[in-house]
């Protein structure tokens, strides 16, 4: 009976080895299997899920460059590929705590380290099998997501104190959590505690700790399931996020880096690490926590170009506040080097303007690297083509805020929807860039200001020096530049106060700020005004 195991089963083995596929073929024919399939890659496997159930599957975690084993499962969970009675088994030669905890965090139904004897590999599927079969109605409920069902069940299961009891009550805790359940969960969690202090339980309650504010207690009971199990990397977010709570960052970056060297692969806590190392002014690890982001999603149903533009965002962000020239000179090739390479992937970028949003970030680096006229004439190119273009507005507002021109910046801020800046990456990159340019923009508005004033009150040459201090702050800024001119165009109608050749080559400097760029209809008008005024002045001068 026992070399049966696998009979009248469909079978599939993902692993991208061909010699590791005929030899784990052979194994599997000794245990039964007389229908076994093979897939190369994560992709292929999908595919072939798509057309046809399977009722196990032995999928290697590393496949090349496509989807990993891990990605591949959350594919299938995500479109209902696997049955309730199907078997997922994770089977690799890698045994790093990172590879295999970041494997195991997913509850694949087990999880095999090669080589593997053929008796250890009946047992588990054995084991596993049972399991199924015992629990065929509590599986199908979780996969249908019936909470009610799911609540009874097992609770039947739990009242026999059956050999599946413990994961009943896992489950059940979880469902009343899910549910906001709080009392029900907790009267489970603490029967179950007062028998056994199991990891789980400790962190489900710390749970219900957490989100009841009592972040003490919260972390007691992490720390005791870290110490019967120093893996538990769950234990560390939630550590991680108390420690947030109580205003304590610097110990909550701590956690969350125990956790992110046990187990990187979750986009959780990956979202977690870079609201930390925000938090903390770290910009390295942010860096790295977005393109761990963007490297996790690209494979999988979870792929979204948010995520590659997050990481790009987050290195321009790390460029400009970098003191150090050599660091910064890294992160704007960083840049330009995700840039190519997104271009390549096709799948990713197919849903936006990527030229566009290229187009913004050239310019972002151009400015960056001091060439503001250019970096506004790089925009000018491409300012016709926001209309409609929601993924980019942001970054079009990052770079005008950074070329100073505030007003068109905040004008077009307000086009911004809710939901774009629902993604918490982006907003916290434009608060920072407001955090950072609120005093600069109240110095440049004072300036301008008092430069409006001295103009009206006839004080022109005084009016041109505040409206030179105005630009200084904000070099491309239109309407500062626009007064300026008008300031020195009223001097070189009095040459016998102003040097004329000076005030014409200031003139002509502060024109290169707003010509052949696009212009509000106001500034339009104006700017046609004064360069009528101005070439009528110099064709005066010439005579």
């Amino acid at each position: 009976m026992e070399s049966k195991t696998l009979e009248n089963l469909r079978v599939l083995i993902v692993d991208d080895q061909r010699s590791f596929q005929l030899m784990f073929k052979g194994i599997l024919y000794s245990m039964g299997a007389t229908n076994v399939a093979f897939a190369p890659t994560g992709e292929q496997a999908l595919a072939k899920c798509i057309n046809m159930d399977y009722d196990v599957l032995f999928v290697d975690y590393h496949l090349g460059t496509g989807k990993n084993g891990k990605q591949l499962l959350e594919d299938l969970r995500e479109k209902k590929l696997l049955k309730p009675s199907s078997i997922f088994m994770i089977v690799t030669g890698e045994n790093t705590v990172p590879m295999v905890m970041s494997a195991v965090e997913l509850e694949p139904d087990d999880y095999l380290i090669k080589p593997f004897s053929q008796r250890v590999l009946r047992s588990r599927i054995q084991k596993i099998q049972h399991k199924k079969v015992k629990l065929n109605a509590l599986y199908q409920a979780l996969y249908d997501e019936q909470g009610d069902t799911i609540i009874e069940l097992c609770q039947q299961e739990i009242s026999t104190e059956g050999r599946y009891q413990q994961f009943c009550k896992r489950v059940l805790a979880e469902t009343f959590i899910k549910h906001r359940k709080l009392d029900a969960a907790q009267q489970v969690l603490s029967q179950n505690l007062e028998q056994h202090r199991s990891g789980w339980a400790l962190v489900l309650q710390a749970q219900i700790y957490f989100d009841q504010g009592e972040f003490q207690r919260c972390l007691e009971l992490c720390e005791e399931a870290l110490e019967s199990n120093r893996y538990f990397a769950e234990a560390f977010d939630l550590k991680a996020k108390a420690y947030m709570a109580m205003a304590q960052p610097d110990e909550a970056l701590q956690c969350i880096l125990n956790a992110s060297e046990i187990a990187p692969h979750s986009i959780k806590r990956q979202y977690l690490m870079m609201e930390i190392a925000r938090k903390v002014h770290d910009m390295p690890r942010q860096v790295q926590a977005s393109k761990q982001l963007y490297e996790i999603t690209r494979r999988s149903l979870k792929q979204d170009v948010i995520h590659l533009q997050n990481y790009i965002r987050t290195v321009i962000e790390a460029a400009m506040e970098s003191e150090e020239p050599q660091q910064k000179n890294r992160y704007q090739q960083e840049t330009m080097i995700a840039l190519q390479r997104a271009r390549l992937d096709e799948s990713m970028i197919k849903d936006i303007d990527f030229d566009l949003f290229e187009v913004l970030c050239q310019a972002r680096l151009e400015s960056l690297s001091g060439q503001q006229f250019q970096a506004k004439r790089t925009f000018a190119t491409v300012a016709d083509l926001l209309h409609g273009q929601e993924h980019s507005l942001a970054d079009a507002v990052l770079l005008l805020n950074q070329i100073g021109e505030y007003e068109e910046a905040d004008s077009l801020k307000q086009k911004i929807s809710k939901e774009t800046l629902d993604n918490p990456v982006l907003d916290a990159i434009i608060q920072r860039q407001t955090d950072i340019t609120v005093s600069r923009k109240e110095y440049f508005a004072q300036y301008n200001k008092e430069g409006i004033r001295l103009y009206k009150a006839g004080l022109f040459s005084e009016a041109a020096k505040q409206f030179e201090q105005a630009l200084e702050l904000a070099p491309m800024n239109t309407g500062a530049a626009l007064n300026y001119i008008q300031s020195l165009l009223q001097l070189l109608s009095q040459p016998q106060h102003f040097k004329v050749g000076d005030a014409f080559e200031r003139c002509r400097k502060a024109f290169r700020v707003v010509d052949n760029m696009p212009l509000p209809e106001h500034h339009r008008v104006r700017y046609q005004e004064l360069l009528s005024r101005y070439e009528k002045i110099r064709t005066e001068r010439r005579r």
